[in-house]
C-alpha cells in the first residue's frame, strides 16, 4: 500500500494574534473556511484520522438558519410576496451504473480469491444498495428527500406569517413550478404539504397541478443553449478535469481505499488495465484502472445517506476522511468546469440561467403592480442552481480559473456540499410600506446574505435591500414604476474586460481575481508564520480540521464571478 501524502496546515487560530488575523483574513476572502487542497494532490490540508465526511453535491440538506434567527424588516414594512427556486431533496441513485461497475469489480476479486475480510463486507451492501434503489426507482425522491422540503415549505409560513395569513384570508394564490422532471415534481408536493402542515387553510389557494417549467428550471437541456451543450461535451472541459484526474493523489488516493477492500496485487492489476468492465445500465461508463473502481465506489459512499430511510448500509468505513475529500474534490472538479465559475472570460455555464433570473425579478414586478400571486415556488435540479448561483453572485460562486491556474480547494471556495446540497434553495422575501417602498432580503438554503458587492443596501449592516437596486446591480437595468414589468432584462452575463495587469475575471462582474490571490497568498504566509512561532512554543499542535472551519461559504464577498454547467 502506498504511503499517505504528507499533510501541511497551519495549528489553531486561537492561540496567537496573527494566526486569528491570517485565518480571519482568509475567511473573508475565500467566503469558505473549507480546507486547502492544492491541485499537484500532494497537500490535502486535512488531518488523516478526522471522522470528517465529504459527500460533495450529494451532501444532506441542513437548513443554515432558523426564521427566529433572521434580521427583522424595517419598522413599517410587512411581507408582500415570496419566492424561491430549490433543487429536488435527495434522491436514489441517477442509474444502474455506480452499483452495477462495483458489483463487477468485487466479483472479479472474489474469484480470484482477492478480498480482505473487510472486502468481503462490500458486495452484500451494494446488493442492499441495489435492492432499495430498484425498490424505491432510480433517481427517484427518497423519503428523506421528502422530509427536507415538508420543513422548507413549513418553514417558510413560520418566515413570513402574515403574508400567510393575508393569502388564508383572502383571494391571493400560489404559484409552484417544477422542470417537470419526477423528482422535482414530488419535491414541490412535498414542500406543498409542509405548507399546509403549518397554515391548514392554505390547501385552496396551491394550484391544482404543478406547472412544468422546462425554459426556466431545466435550461441546460433547452435547444436555445446549444452553445452549452457543445461546451459541456468539448476538450476544453474534458482536459482540464481528466488534468485534475490524472494528479498522483488520484492514483495514490485510489490505492488507499481499493486495498482496504482487495489484495495489493488485485489492485495491481486493476491499475495496469488488466480489465475492463461495462456498467448494467446503458453500457456508457467503464471502470478500467483503479481510479475508476474506486470513484464508483465513491459514488456509492455519497448517496448511501440520501437513502436512510430505504436501506441502512454503511459504507463511511470504506473511506478514511483523507481520501473521501480528494474524490469530492474530484467530483466537484467536474462540476466546477462543467456547470461552475469554470473559465474566466466566459460565461458559457451559467449565462443561460438569465432566463431563471428574469423571472424572478418580473414576478417581483408584476406582484408590485397588483398580481394576485403572492408566492412563487420553483423545483428543480442541481443543473439549475449552480448556474443560478454564479449567474448573481452567490457565496463560493464567484471566482473562476485561468488554464494556467486551475480549480483547486486551496484557492478556490467552490465546494459542491455547500453550492448545491440536496435541497439547495434561493429565497428571496419582498416587503412594502405605506408609501410602496419595495425592499427585498435573499436566503441561501435559509441563511439571510447580501446581494453581491456592487449592490447597496438600504442601510450600513442591513440585508435588505430596495426591490429597484437589486434589479440595477445585478442586471445594469433600472426599473420603472411607471409602467408594466418588462418582460426581458439585458443579458447580465455579457462579457467584460479582464481585470489589470491580465487578471481573471468572471464575465459581467470585473471583478478582479489576481488580486484576491495575492491577498490569499499572504494569508497563508502569515499562517504558515504563526504555525512556526507556535512550534517554538509547544511540543504538540493541532490544525483546524474541515469540521472545525467548514461552512462559512455564506460569507459575501467581493471576489471575481463564476459560471456553471449540468448535474443531477
Amino acid at each position: 500500500m502506498l504511503t499517505k501524502t504528507p499533510f501541511s496546515a497551519s495549528s489553531r487560530a486561537r492561540s496567537r494574534t496573527l494566526l486569528v488575523a491570517a485565518s480571519t483574513l482568509v475567511l473573508v476572502l475565500a467566503g469558505s473556511a473549507a480546507p486547502a487542497l492544492a491541485a499537484s494532490g500532494t497537500d490535502t490540508g486535512t488531518d488523516p484520522a478526522s471522522d470528517r465526511t465529504y459527500y460533495s453535491s450529494k451532501t444532506p440538506y441542513v437548513p443554515q438558519q432558523t426564521p427566529a434567527e433572521l434580521q427583522a424588516p424595517p419598522v413599517g414594512f410587512v411581507p408582500v410576496y415570496t419566492e424561491s427556486v430549490a433543487r429536488h431533496g435527495s434522491r436514489a441513485l441517477s442509474s444502474f451504473k455506480y452499483d452495477s461497475l462495483t458489483t463487477q469489480v468485487w466479483e472479479q476479486a472474489r474469484s480470484e480469491g482477492a478480498l480482505t475480510e473487510l472486502g468481503s463486507t462490500l458486495g452484500p451492501e451494494v446488493q442492499k444498495l441495489t435492492a432499495a434503489n430498484q425498490k424505491l426507482g432510480y433517481g427517484n425522491l427518497t423519503g428523506q428527500g421528502a422530509t427536507q422540503h415538508r420543513g422548507i415549505g413549513s418553514r417558510v409560513v413560520e418566515r413570513l406569517p402574515t403574508l400567510f395569513a393575508g393569502i388564508d384570508a383572502g383571494t391571493d394564490t400560489v404559484a409552484v413550478e417544477s422542470s417537470g422532471e419526477a423528482r422535482a415534481t414530488a419535491s414541490g408536493k412535498a414542500f406543498e404539504k409542509g405548507m399546509e402542515q403549518a397554515d391548514p387553510l392554505i390547501a385552496s389557494h396551491l394550484p391544482a397541478a404543478i406547472a412544468k417549467r422546462p425554459d426556466t428550471l431545466y435550461f441546460h437541456k433547452e435547444d436555445i443553449n446549444a452553445d452549452y451543450q457543445e461546451y459541456a461535451e468539448s476538450a476544453k472541459v474534458s482536459d482540464a478535469v481528466d488534468a485534475i484526474y490524472d494528479q498522483p493523489r488520484s492514483h495514490e488516493a485510489s490505492r488507499e481505499v481499493l486495498e482496504r477492500l482487495y489484495t495489493p496485487a488485485f489492485v495491481d492489476r486493476l491499475a495496469a488495465g488488466a480489465y475492463h468492465f461495462v456498467d448494467g445500465g446503458d453500457g456508457k461508463t467503464t471502470v478500467d484502472n483503479e481510479v475508476d473502481a474506486a470513484m464508483m465506489l465513491y459514488n456509492l459512499y455519497i448517496i448511501a445517506p440520501d437513502m436512510a430511510e430505504e436501506v441502512q448500509v454503511d459504507f463511511d468505513r470504506y473511506f478514511a476522511g483523507a481520501d473521501a475529500e480528494w474524490f469530492a474534490y474530484l467530483l466537484d472538479s467536474d462540476d466546477f468546469y462543467g456547470k461552475g465559475p469554470a473559465f474566466a472570460g466566459s460565461d458559457i455555464t451559467y449565462k443561460m440561467a438569465t432566463p431563471l433570473l428574469t423571472d424572478f425579478l418580473d414576478s417581483i414586478d408584476a406582484r408590485l403592480a397588483g398580481s394576485t400571486t403572492a408566492a412563487t415556488f420553483r423545483f428543480a435540479h442541481a443543473e439549475t442552481i449552480i448556474p443560478f448561483a454564479a449567474l448573481i453572485g452567490l457565496p463560493g460562486s464567484t471566482q473562476p480559473v485561468t488554464p494556467d491556474a486551475p480549480y483547486s480547494y486551496a484557492t478556490n471556495a467552490w465546494r459542491g456540499e455547500t453550492v448545491t446540497p440536496m435541497a439547495a434553495n434561493v429565497q428571496w422575501d419582498v416587503f412594502r410600506d405605506a408609501s410602496g417602498r419595495a425592499i427585498v432580503r435573499m436566503l441561501y438554503n435559509e441563511r439571510e446574505i447580501a446581494f453581491r458587492s456592487s449592490c447597496t443596501p438600504i442601510a450600513p449592516g442591513s440585508l435588505f435591500y430596495d426591490v429597484s437596486e437589486v434589479r440595477r446591480c445585478i442586471t445594469g437595468q433600472v426599473a420603472d414604476a411607471s409602467v408594466a414589468p418588462p418582460s426581458a432584462i439585458s443579458d447580465p452575463a455579457a462579457p467584460a474586460a479582464g481585470g489589470t495587469n491580465g487578471s481573471a475575471t468572471l464575465a459581467a462582474t470585473g471583478e478582479d481575481a489576481t488580486q484576491r490571490d495575492l491577498l490569499i497568498g499572504f494569508a497563508v504566509a502569515l499562517l504558515a508564520a504563526g504555525a512556526i512561532v507556535l512550534r517554538r512554543n509547544r511540543r504538540h499542535h493541532t490544525r483546524p480540521t474541515p469540521a472545525n472551519v467548514h461552512g462559512h461559504d455564506v460569507i459575501a464577498f467581493s471576489g471575481p464571478r463564476g459560471g456553471t454547467s449540468p448535474l443531477r
